[in-house]
This record gives C-alpha cells, sequence and structure tokens, in this order.
C-alpha cells in the first residue's frame, strides 16, 4: 500500500511538473516582442559589433527614458570619430569635418538592425517565427529564434535575445541558403539606472539645426509599383531636382526589410540594359525601359529586385 501511494505521488508530482512546464513555456513571438518592449523601455549600455563580408564596425550605444522622454547616444568606436544623439524626438549627427545638423525621429536608426522596431502582429501575415533553443551571447544566455519568410522573395533573421531582460544580444541576417550577410552582435552589456545622468550631458549639446526633409517639387508620380512581394507597402515618396534632372523615389517597407525605386531620365534608350551590383544586404539593380532608368536599391535578392524593375507601370 505504501509503494502504491509513492507511485500515486511520483506520478502526480511528474503532472503538476509537466502542467507548470507548459504554462510557463514562451512562444516565439512573445519573446519578440518582449524583445521590443526591452530595447524601448530599459535604461542600458551597450557595446556592439556590427559585421558584413566586406566591412567590420565597432560602437557604444546607450539608452535612456527619464521623466517620460527617450535619450540615447551612439558613437563609433573606432576609424572616423560620429556622435549620434537623440533627445527624445529630435536626433542630431555630429561628424569631424562635416556639418551638424538634426532630424525629427524617434529613434537611432543607425547600425542598429530594423528587427528591433518591428511590429510582429503585422510580421506574422508573412513571417514564421521559429524557437531554435538557448544559446549564449556576451557571457549572457539567450533564447534563439528564427524568422522565417513564407515566400521565396526576401531574406531571413535569426535573433539571440536576453533570457533574462529581453534585449536584442545578437542578430544574423541570412539569405535564403543560409549565408550570412549582416550580424549585430553585443560585446558587453550594462543595465543601469545610474545611466540616467547622462541625460544631463546630453541636454547641455548644442542643437544643429534642423533638416528640411524632402522637399517635393510635385505631388505625384506618373508610376507605380505593379508589384511587390505580399506585405511591402510604400512609406513615402518624393521627385527631387539634382543638377537640373528630377529624380521619383518611392520608399518600401515590409516591416523588417526596405527598398527604394528611383526613377529618372535615361541617358539612352536602348531598352533592357541593365546593372546589378550585389553587397552584403544590399541589392543595386537598374534597368532602361524606353526612355526612363528604373533603379532599386535595397535589402532583397536579385531575383527580387529585377521582378519589381521589370514589373514598374507608367501612365500615359
Amino acid at each position: 500500500m505504501k509503494k502504491i501511494t509513492l507511485k500515486l505521488t511520483a506520478l502526480l508530482f511528474s503532472a503538476l511538473l509537466s502542467i507548470s512546464s507548459s504554462a510557463e513555456q514562451v512562444t516565439p513571438k512573445q519573446i519578440l516582442e518582449k524583445m521590443v518592449q526591452a530595447v524601448n523601455h530599459l535604461n542600458y549600455e551597450i557595446a556592439f559589433v556590427q559585421t558584413s563580408p566586406t566591412n567590420m564596425d565597432s560602437f557604444r550605444y546607450r539608452h535612456i527614458k527619464r521623466d517620460n522622454k527617450t535619450y540615447a547616444q551612439l558613437v563609433t568606436l573606432d576609424g572616423e570619430q560620429q556622435e549620434i544623439i537623440q533627445r527624445d524626438n529630435l536626433v542630431s549627427y555630429f561628424q569631424l569635418g562635416s556639418r551638424a545638423f538634426t532630424l525629427n525621429s524617434g529613434s537611432i536608426v543607425d547600425a542598429q538592425p530594423s528587427v528591433i522596431r518591428s511590429n510582429f502582429d503585422k510580421l506574422a501575415e508573412n513571417y514564421n517565427f521559429i524557437m531554435l533553443g538557448k544559446n549564449r551571447v556576451a557571457g549572457r544566455f539567450t533564447d534563439t529564434v528564427r524568422i522565417v519568410p513564407k515566400d521565396d522573395f526576401r531574406y531571413q533573421y535569426v535573433v539571440f535575445v536576453d533570457e533574462e531582460n529581453g534585449l536584442l544580444l545578437r542578430s544574423d541576417m541570412l539569405d535564403r541558403e543560409g549565408k550570412l550577410l549582416d550580424q549585430f552582435r553585443v560585446v558587453t552589456l550594462y543595465i543601469d539606472d545610474r545611466l540616467k545622468g547622462l541625460t544631463d550631458y546630453l541636454n547641455k549639446v548644442s542643437t544643429p539645426p534642423l533638416l528640411n526633409e524632402a522637399q517635393n517639387i510635385a505631388a505625384s508620380l506618373n508610376w507605380q509599383a505593379g508589384w511587390l512581394p505580399n506585405g511591402f507597402a510604400k512609406v513615402r515618396q518624393s521627385q527631387d531636382l539634382f543638377e537640373d534632372e528630377v529624380i521619383d523615389s518611392v520608399l518600401f517597407s515590409d516591416g523588417l526589410f526596405t527598398f527604394t525605386l528611383y526613377v529618372t531620365k535615361a541617358e539612352t534608350q536602348q531598352t533592357n540594359q541593365d546593372q546589378t551590383w550585389k553587397q552584403g544586404e544590399y541589392t543595386l539593380y537598374s534597368e532602361v525601359v524606353g526612355d526612363k532608368e528604373i533603379t532599386f536599391i535595397g535589402q532583397l535578392p536579385i531575383a527580387t529586385a529585377k521582378r519589381i524593375v521589370q514589373e514598374v507601370k507608367f501612365s500615359q
């Protein structure tokens, strides 16, 4: 009787552990959403390396929330000295030998992967989120998630999220064959509310002139993209003058990857002349159609870029 009781107790305990483990299991999407929250709301400092197949750069980034405002600082750690400062909705750029300027922006987007600013409810329509298990980055345990497109028209991500605080510690952008295109990797991490003292320094830095962006000379364009991968939408468009030449540009994004289409008057009217250039995550594809040259620059494979360019439609 005693043996039976012990067996029943063991079975019950095992069942309770199983239920508890199941209840505490976190989905890949929840891990990604926690990452976005951590990146935007914690007070932290990271030193990180950004690597592409042809280049490697190192940076220090500090992020502070104080009095419901966001402050941040990004500085280069080698090469030319550069500093970017965020004071809530103003981001200022400083570089030796260049004129400083300020942009209206709610975040510093330079050098960091777009995955930290993504809306994963929206991305779920065109991407699958797959748990790959545990890993270690910068001496810390991470949850590893693969972000895979549901089609063959774009790239994929593998992200390594700090198990404890949710910060992104590493991201690998890969092509469909798994070749590395770009990597963000944290080397050191420091979390402390005492970083709030940095805001005193940031507030003392004089604000450079506000750059007047995208002064359009026309409200509408006489062309449009005839085909886009699912989820991509127009973010903004402009029509600018450069050396007496009109340049149309339209920026598209699916919330994770971006590209821009440029349309200009062609120097030659030899239709179907094309040029292709690829480096890391970026593709440049250009083709002459009639008296127009259409150029794609962005984070998509060459085959996708070519199809987008070839299906641009012009109105009469």
